[in-house]
């Protein structure tokens, strides 16, 4: 036998969605000036709600003025609602009035260029609303930045208000990995459903990682345009393409590179013809190059000399006295005509490319790297352990520039000679262990001490951090949770 459901009015209906909702514990509280008074909240939305007021309030309210309200929907929470009012009915001692929600409409990334989503190319996540009894609202990120989402595509049942506590789970991310934030600037979308702002409250170092490397590597983003969104994008390396140039368009691909890198900083005009970027030691060098999405972005090329037959480029152009207090000849290689797009030099690319150089010179047997920069790439090579030699020569291929000559010595590279531990870790722990373990290079016991202990330490360093992080975000949110505690019950 079947049970026939009937709702006795309108206001029954509506009654029942809010038990279902969870709106039936939301108390309301009219504010006009000093005056507050406590009202029946019918019904309500992100984008209006409806309220029953007292008669004797009747002269304080027309169609059009102003309203607002705080809205509490658990006990110690509340939200300053305002809008105006489209509607008024009186039916005996009380008054219903309808009113439409006035949200803020600020650009919510600020000065930051956002990183675009398309419809081809879109994160999708979801969030657990604060005060409805385990109800997941998914949507769509519109746009982001180091400041906030768009967020897009959220059920018109869920009930947004601005300054709302919400914790976010991308489908991008690792399962234990959320973004905390505040909505703003709720609206309707073009698609029947919600659109919002959250601004981060916080976002760690693990997440931001996570995002940079999902746009870098999916939406093909470079790290210029994930910098001006206000995203760190250091760690990327590997998701770029390192490989050794065996085909004629390879190399082409190289001279179009230096010559794109060179006319930026006018060593040679723009428009020079590519055989003018070509050295006479790249015909018998290895030309390492990068490529990110097709396109080549960095270059590196390893000279293993011979004296008389195949030389170094410092060989050719340093003065002869100051060449031969370098190191040894047999155990030194050469890195030159290295360039690498402006854009991608502040992340750890350089760092790969001198991974895959200094294992193809181990596996060749040479101990020493010697480079040549100009003054504004010097600072660059120290992060990853060159020192100044003070010996220069003149470069005339490119209007006689001076080229300063640095020096790295594997005990640099192998366990971190001349710099700090932790640094050093991070910069080539991985790639010494991997020579390590594959037996091309051979710790003593102290070496060994070194890099183990520099493991240890980088490990520790980076858990403090978390947890110093961690304390920051507990420490923020008690405030939070105090500030708004007496903002309540200053009323």
């Amino acid at each position: 036998m079947e049970t026939t459901v009937k709702f006795s009015s309108r206001e029954g209906r509506r009654i029942v969605r809010q038990q279902l909702n969870g709106n039936h514990g939301v108390d309301a509280t009219w504010v006009a000036g000093s005056v507050r008074v406590s009202v029946t909240l019918l019904d309500i939305s992100s984008l209006g709600f409806a309220i029953e007021l007292p008669a004797e309030h009747e002269a304080q309210v027309n169609v059009r003025d102003p309203i607002k309200l705080i809205v509490s929907p658990l006990m110690d929470v509340s939200y300053n609602v305002q809008g105006w009012i489209i509607d008024k009915q009186q039916t005996g001692d009380t008054i219903k009035l309808s009113a439409v929600i006035v949200h803020d409409n600020a650009d919510g990334h600020q000065h930051l260029t956002p990183i675009e989503l398309s419809s081809q190319d879109t994160i999708r996540g979801q969030f657990q609303h604060p005060f409805f009894y385990r109800q997941n609202f998914y949507f769509n990120v519109e746009s982001l930045s180091a400041r906030g989402f768009y967020l897009t595509g959220i059920d018109l049942a869920c009930v947004l208000f601005s300054g709302m506590r919400i914790t976010l789970r991308l489908g991008v991310f690792d399962g234990d990995k959320t973004i905390d934030g505040y909505v703003s600037e709720v609206s309707s979308d073009e698609h029947n459903g919600q659109r919002c702002f959250v601004r981060f409250e916080a976002l760690t170092k693990a997440v931001e990682k996570q995002l940079a490397q999902y746009c870098f590597h999916y939406l093909k983003k470079t790290p210029r345009e994930l910098r001006r969104s206000g995203l760190r994008s250091y760690f990327v390396k590997g998701f770029v393409q390192f490989k050794f140039v065996e085909t004629q368009q390879e190399y082409e691909d190289v001279l179009d590179l230096r010559r794109r890198n060179y006319a930026a900083v006018r060593k040679v005009a723009a428009d020079a013809p590519l055989k003018k970027l070509s050295y006479f030691f790249d015909r018998y060098s290895r030309i390492l190059v990068v490529y990110h999405q097709g396109r080549a972005i960095g270059t590196a090329t390893i000279i293993i000399g011979k004296r008389g037959e195949q030389p170094m480029e410092v060989e050719v152009l340093m003065q002869e006295s100051d060449f031969s207090q370098l190191p040894p000849y047999e155990q030194t290689f050469e890195v030159a005509a290295l360039c690498l797009d402006k854009g991608y030099r502040d992340t750890d690319i350089l760092h790969g490319m001198f991974e895959h150089i200094y294992t193809y010179a181990m596996m060749n047997g040479r101990n020493y790297i010697v480079i040549s920069s100009d003054k504004y790439l010097m600072d660059m090579y120290k992060t990853v352990g060159f020192q100044d030699t003070g010996f220069s020569f003149v470069q005339p291929k490119y209007r006689d520039l001076k080229m300063s000559v640095m020096l790295m010595d594997d005990f640099t590279t192998k366990w971190g000679k001349g710099m700090n531990p932790v640094t050093w870790w991070g910069v080539w722990g991985s790639v010494s262990m991997y020579l390590y373990k594959h037996r091309i290079i051979h710790y003593s016991l102290p070496e060994k001490i070194r890099v183990y202990g520099s493991r240890w330490l980088f490990g520790m360093t980076l858990r403090w951090r978390e947890l110093s992080a961690l304390a920051k975000e507990r420490v923020g949110q008690r405030h939070a949770v105090y500030h708004h505690w007496k903002r309540v019950n200053s009323r």
